[in-house]
């Protein structure tokens, strides 16, 4: 069961989808925006790079924020930024004011990286991955009923479309101040079973020095009051860093962004030059039908396939598993020769990534220390948002002077490499719980013998050096 209150974990489930349909009520109507104020094709484009340039420099940030402050504060000043922004947009004067105001949400849209942290601290790591997989869940929704909203309000203007986005920004943020509360870090009891660890340790020395040993009593005393000094500093400071290991998870998550912001920018233009050529109409309704469809198959896979996945195969073979779907849809719709075909395979195209994306997040937070899961976390939203500016760049390049099936080979290619940079993430081996600490630490402050370990665990005296810091 998660750690914090139920309304709690639906309140950030809530900020997220909020949060995206915000996104996609606003980013389909800045071609418009920028036609309003005379822009040309590379000016409409620095909107979405002062967007991605931002967030890259500023996620982390936020996630290193957040470990230091708490998730709660950090992902409602998130919001606050989201409102400031689609609020500058809609009363903007000048080109230069829509790309600051595109920069503010760049800078603000670190919601989903603090929104898996905060599901990390809340939940047990058996259920970590699930819970961040109803995220994935919120954010599909999103990408269905923001662009649908977005068209609905742009009849009445952008400048309408805007300030109803600032308004459920706004009203985003009163609910996250009224409903979210802090999910309580669970290092806590990490240091207070370490405190007890050493109340018990000082108790030993005092009945030593009782027996006329003062110099095994003080250094006893002073090795622990050491040891809980440093774990407590260690802690509280966030002197942790990110794994080697989890460089593997980065660029995996990369190489899974490139491939979707690959067909996100190059879809359009296939599915006008193969299937509907001189057909613009035609084409972008199957288009929007074609998202909203991967929209749907993202959610369906997030609420209803991947808890039973995981639960039947396991981690690795699901991993698998979505990376085998993953690259025959790419493959698929290489060689689909109907835009029905086309679909079917984009759909298995999408499914295999939303079995793959919440392991990799919840694996980060497995490898990471708990001080540093917003910093981590931050970072591996920073590369997807790198993949995000170079993806249109280099891909619409391949498109325009290459095989137009290129997009698709390629990609195809990059997740066979990234799947087995997932699985050859090594684990941390199961640490004791807490409940083996607290019965041993009770043992011990009574002096009376080692009970048996619980789960097959080791006993009390190699307990006593992994939480003093003296071995494993």
């Amino acid at each position: 069961m998660p750690k914090v209150s139920a309304g709690a974990i639906w309140t950030v489930y809530l900020v997220v989808l909020m949060d995206m349909v915000n996104f996609g009520i606003v980013f389909p109507l800045l071609p418009a925006i920028a036609e309003h104020f005379g822009a040309d094709a590379t000016q409409v484009g620095s909107l979405a790079t002062a967007f991605s340039v931002a967030q890259v420099a500023f996620t982390p940030l936020l996630g290193r924020a957040s470990d230091r402050y708490g998730r709660r504060p950090v992902l409602l000043i998130a919001v606050f930024g989201t409102m400031v922004s689609t609020a500058m947009t809609g009363f903007a004067w000048s080109f230069p004011m829509i790309v600051a105001a595109r920069a503010i949400n760049g800078a603000s849209g670190g919601t989903v990286g603090i929104a898996n942290a905060y599901i990390a601290d809340a939940t047990t790591s058996e259920e970590k991955s699930v819970y961040i997989s109803y995220l994935q869940a919120c954010n599909s929704i999103g990408i269905i009923v923001g662009p649908a909203l977005g068209g609905v309000l742009s009849h009445l203007g952008f400048s309408v479309a805007c300030y109803v986005s600032a308004g459920l920004s706004g009203l985003n943020l009163v609910i996250g101040i009224i409903f979210l509360t802090e999910a309580k870090p669970r290092g806590n009891q990490a240091r207070e079973a370490v405190a007890s660890l050493t109340a018990a340790e000082g108790g030993t020395a005092r009945d030593e020095e009782g027996a006329g040993t003062q110099v095994a009593a003080e250094e006893s005393r002073g090795a622990a009051a050491s040891r809980l000094q440093a774990r407590q500093s260690s802690a509280d400071t966030g002197l942790d860093y990110i794994p080697w290991s989890a460089g593997l998870l980065f660029g995996a998550g990369f190489l899974f962004m490139l491939g979707f912001a690959s067909f996100e920018s190059v879809t359009g233009y296939y599915l006008m030059d193969m299937y509907y050529p001189g057909d613009q109409v035609a084409s972008g309704q199957f288009y929007g039908a074609l998202f909203t469809i991967a929209g749907v198959t993202m959610f369906l896979v997030a609420v209803f396939v991947y808890k039973p996945m995981l639960k039947c195969f396991g981690e690795n073979l699901t991993i698998v598993i979505g990376g085998v779907f993953r690259t025959l849809g790419f493959v698929g719709m290489a060689l689909a020769p109907s835009p029905f075909w086309f679909a079917v395979c984009a759909v298995f195209q999408v499914s295999g990534g939303n079995l793959i994306s919440p392991t990799t997040s919840s694996l980060l937070t497995t490898i990471c220390s708990k001080n540093i899961y917003g910093r981590a976390l931050g970072y591996q939203q920073a590369f997807q948002a790198i993949a995000r500016i170079f993806a249109p760049m280099i891909f619409g390049y391949l498109y325009d002077h290459y095989d137009k099936r290129i997009t698709f080979w390629i990609n195809a290619g990059t997740n066979v490499l990234a799947v087995p940079m997932i699985i050859c993430v090594p684990r941390p081996r199961e640490e004791p719980t807490f409940e083996v600490v607290d019965a041993n630490v009770s043992c011990m402050e009574r002096q009376t013998s080692v009970p048996p370990s619980l789960d097959g665990r080791e006993h009390h005296p190699t307990l006593r050096r992994q939480l003093s810091g003296k071995g494993s």
